[in-house]
């Protein structure tokens, strides 16, 4: 990996970073980050089709972000890009490992946990009728998020510190 690669990846993440920022701002906006203190959008309330297709939206938009931080790493650090039927799995998968010699492990095995839900999310939002978005399952990321995004943002801060250690010594 170059110099020149190595500061693309950083940047990508930072700008992915910041995406994800305006996604939990828009969310605090709704009051439903860091914790939910509204039972309701505008005059929807949380469990209406409408409320769970906009949240269901920014959700969506959160783990894009994700994971497009994780497609630059592998494409620029990792030197390999998935593809099949299951690469967003395998991609999510990837981020775990730590690779001797070329890079720390991007995510915790505690980060994966709740990511591998909301790319499970992300799917059935992508596959399914609006109208057909459980409520429940919505509030229950939601819940999550907040302890999960720190989580994320913590351990991506030590893998571009450790991935700037290890590139310095090359």
């Amino acid at each position: 990996m170059t110099a020149e690669e190595y500061l693309l990846v950083k940047a990508k993440i930072k700008r992915e970073l910041d995406n994800i920022s305006i996604l939990e701002s828009e969310l605090h906006r709704y009051g439903l980050f860091p914790k939910i203190i509204s039972d309701s959008i505008g005059k929807f309330s949380l469990d209406d089709p409408a409320a769970c297709r906009i949240i269901g939206s920014i959700l969506h938009d959160y783990y894009v972000a994700v994971e497009n931080i994780f497609k630059s790493v592998a494409r620029r650090i990792d030197g390999s890009l998935l593809d099949g039927e299951y690469w967003h799995k395998e991609l999510l998968e990837q981020m775990t490992l730590d690779i001797p010699g070329i890079r720390p492990p991007v995510i915790t095995s505690k980060t994966f946990v709740f990511l591998n839900e909301l790319r499970g999310f992300r799917h059935v939002f992508r596959h399914v009728y609006g109208f057909s978005l459980a409520p429940e399952r919505i509030i229950d990321l939601l819940r999550t998020l907040s302890e999960f995004s720190s989580l994320l943002k913590n351990d991506l801060e030590t893998f571009m510190k450790k991935e700037e250690e290890m590139f310095l010594k090359r």
